[in-house]
């Protein structure tokens, strides 16, 4: 049926089926201006004098509180449907239920905008960072204890806060350096993440262990070898290992560096040990190698772990330095580790270094800092990585652990 509308006015079609809508045009084909999937009101603006409903039951009512500019009317918002609008431009709303915004929420504010919504906006926002600056510990590297073996050579730069390692060409080492930390728990922890700064100038692997239970150190092995792994007689426990191989080989076609993360755990008493192989390629001009540019390396974890499931609750990120437009790199996720009995969640890391290049290769390492859940256990560190850094991650590889212990 044909109903007379006034062009630019909104409409109320109330239905007793699906039907459409079309505009009506002189000598022109009909526009869809609204398509209702079932019985139902549904609102829509008429764009021209005239327009023609395929229901001949349906009632066209003209209403005087404008639509919403840009507010799509196909199939209506029914009660308990989600509904997408595109652009929501006109009038304030008032919602019965939750507003769930996913993609996030954008409100334009002028430049130093005197408005209570720009005031609260930077209040909170200023405040969270002050909570998540405070939320945090220092780790002072033990600059003393550091021990190199074979003939490398340690300089301690900053009494406990930075160390340089030299590794002599055609030799190899092992290094192992600890923090002084403050042990703010009793059986349980909020440790959340850690990190600290770590480079090196050449090929090299970092190994560190988070969380409960013991683990065993094994000096001047292959890079390949599992320089920790867990304590007594790999027995049981609620915490992982992660290492880091960086080859140091720049893949000139591809224009980046290949990095391997290897993360040792045990879902339970029962079942044996676990190694997950991530590979990832980290994109770096010439002017930008790796290992030699990481500034920090960084995990996080967004929540306490539930240790008898696999459920990626923590990450691994490198921050390198240089001029490319990323800083930060997922290079990992992890399974992460309870709060249960993981004290500081790392005390301590091991990097060897096997020197097959053409002159002397250095690691310089520093302090550190410990990230604590907010409160509700939750780490709005890892969230902030999560969205701002760039995922290097290519495969992924599950297989039961078994050892590599090949010595040089």
């Amino acid at each position: 049926m044909i109903v007379d509308t006034v062009k630019g006015c909104a409409y109320v079609l109330t239905c007793t089926t699906a039907c459409t809508v079309h505009a009506v045009f002189d000598g022109a084909s009909p526009l869809l201006v609204l398509e209702a999937g079932k019985e139902g009101q549904y609102g829509f603006v008429a764009p021209t004098d005239a327009v023609e409903v395929s229901d001949e039951h349906a009632l066209v009512t003209q209403t005087f509180k404008g639509a919403v500019p840009g507010l799509s009317a196909r199939d209506g918002i029914q009660p308990g449907d989600d509904a997408a609008l595109k652009s929501l431009l006109a009038e304030s709303g008032t919602f019965t239920g939750a507003v769930n915004a996913n993609g996030g929420m954008n409100i334009p504010l002028a430049v130093g905008a005197a408005t209570d919504t720009s005031a609260v906006n930077r209040l909170y926002a200023a405040g969270m960072a002050g909570v998540t600056g405070i939320l945090t510990s220092n780790a002072f590297l033990k600059t003393d204890a550091i021990t190199a073996s074979g003939s490398s050579t340690v300089t301690k730069t900053v009494p406990y806060h930075l160390a340089g390692i030299k590794v002599p060409k055609g030799t190899h080492s092992t290094i192992q350096a600890r923090f002084e930390v403050s042990n703010p728990q009793w059986n349980y922890s909020s440790f959340a993440g850690f990190s600290f700064l770590w480079r090196a100038t050449n090929a090299a692997k970092l190994s560190f262990g988070i969380g409960r239970g013991g683990k065993t150190i094994r000096p001047d092995l292959s890079i390949d070898s599992y320089s920790i792994i867990p304590a007594n007689g790999l027995a049981y426990n609620h915490g992982e290992i992660l290492d880091i191989t960086f080859d140091n080989v720049r893949n000139t076609d591809r224009n980046g560096y290949t990095v391997r993360v290897r993360e040792i755990f045990a879902l339970n008493n029962t079942d044996s040990w676990q190694v997950k192989t991530t590979t990832s390629f980290v994109p770096a001009s010439q002017n930008e190698p790796v290992p030699w540019t990481i500034a920090k390396i960084i995990y996080q974890q967004k929540s306490v772990a539930s240790i008898a499931r696999y459920e990626d609750t923590g990450a691994l990120w490198l921050m390198l330095t240089g001029g490319q437009g990323n800083n930060l790199y997922q290079i990992a996720t992890c399974r992460g580790v309870s709060n249960f009995e993981t004290g500081v969640g790392v005390s301590q890391w091991v990097t060897d270094v096997v020197n097959n290049a053409a002159g002397d290769v250095s690691v310089y390492a520093g302090t550190g800092e410990y990230t604590y859940y907010h409160p509700g256990n939750v780490n709005p560190v890892f969230y902030g990585l999560d969205a701002i850094s760039r995922n290097c991650i290519e495969t992924e590889e599950t297989a039961d652990f078994v050892d590599i212990n090949i010595p040089l």
